[in-house]
């Protein structure tokens, strides 16, 4: 099977495996329905939306539906239970949830400098809006997640994992204790993590990855890619690669698979190089390998002081 027909075969199975996850997490107890829900609020809009979802203590979840309206769903959960509408004391949150045209704003913030864990009060959102949405959605504690979106997304949290899904839109995504997912993006990825590892796939665009404690993986990527991490290995495979790709890891090894017609300045650099050399010009070590294959092109530098560095080549 091609990369094309694998390409246009994930993209038919994307939607049932994200629903065969979303009832493994209702049975895992992490997931909400529409039986928990604290309070709704329906906003009618035409044309683009910008969302801004800020939350102290709990999970962000945007998904992108046809419509002119946005659904802001928000959830109330307390030593894991969630609660009935008027059994919580919220008093010392600034809850809001608010229209100003096409700017929807929700957010659970504690007034007291406590901290949101004081009362084990944990406020989540979920927010259906139409396909033509941008995002921003920050959360100290708990997971964020985006899909099914047209417009820039930005997500942040301190306290939990991050995955983005179907956007059309360049996204930024931070998180200092969890893990990353990017699934089918056209647009510009820019994403950290301090906790976890990273895994990105069919993107058409520039891509950027960042972790301190994870391995990182990346798969049918068109346009250029940076990644690091000091704590796991690399793998990369680069269907249609641009100016460059550039790799590095301290405490792994790293595997790179790219077309075989293209040419490539080559700068690898690891405990063993292992890499097949078509029309090579240059020095070719046990440990590194510095030249030009097929006349030169895309620039691939990839060093590890940990680890083997392998260079093959796509089918």
């Amino acid at each position: 099977m091609t990369r094309a027909n694998k390409y246009k075969l994930h993209l038919a199975v994307t939607s049932i495996l994200f629903f065969v996850g979303m009832l493994f997490l209702v049975k895992a107890g992490y997931a909400q329905s529409r039986n928990d829900v604290y309070q709704t609020k329906t906003f009618d809009v035409s044309g683009p939306v910008s969302l801004e979802v800020l939350t102290s203590g709990g999970s962000i979840e945007v998904e992108g539906r046809s419509g002119n309206e946005v659904k802001v769903e928000m959830y109330v959960r307390k030593r894991g239970r969630y609660i009935d509408p008027g059994e919580a004391d919220l008093d010392d949150y600034n809850i809001e949830i608010s229209q100003d045209g096409n700017y929807i704003t929700a957010k659970a913030e504690r007034e007291s400098s406590s901290g949101w864990w004081g009362n084990g009060y944990s406020i989540s959102f979920i927010v259906y809006t139409p396909h033509e949405s941008r995002s921003r959605l920050k959360t100290s504690g708990g997971s964020l997640s985006a899909s099914n979106l047209k417009g820039t997304q930005e997500l942040r949290t301190s306290g939990g994992s991050v995955n983005v899904a179907s956007i059309v839109g360049d996204v930024v995504l931070d998180t200092s204790g969890g893990s990353i997912g990017i699934d089918d993006v056209h647009g510009n990825v820019d994403a950290e993590t301090s906790g976890g590892r990273i895994e990105a796939q069919y993107v058409v665009g520039n891509v950027t990855l960042k972790t301190s404690g994870g391995s990182i993986g990346v798969e049918a990527i068109e346009g250029n890619v940076r990644a690091r991490t000091s704590g796991g290995s690399i793998r990369a495979s680069i269907d249609r690669p641009k100016e460059y790709i550039n790799l590095r890891t301290s405490g792994g090894s790293i595997k790179i698979e790219v077309p075989g017609d293209l040419g490539y300045d080559l700068d690898l650099d690891g405990n063993r190089v292992k890499a097949e050399l078509k029309n090579f010009d240059g020095e070719s070590e046990r440990d590194e390998i510095e030249g030009r294959v097929n006349g030169g092109g895309t620039r691939i530098e990839a060093k590890t002081s940990g680890g083997s560095v392998t260079l093959s080549y796509l089918n």
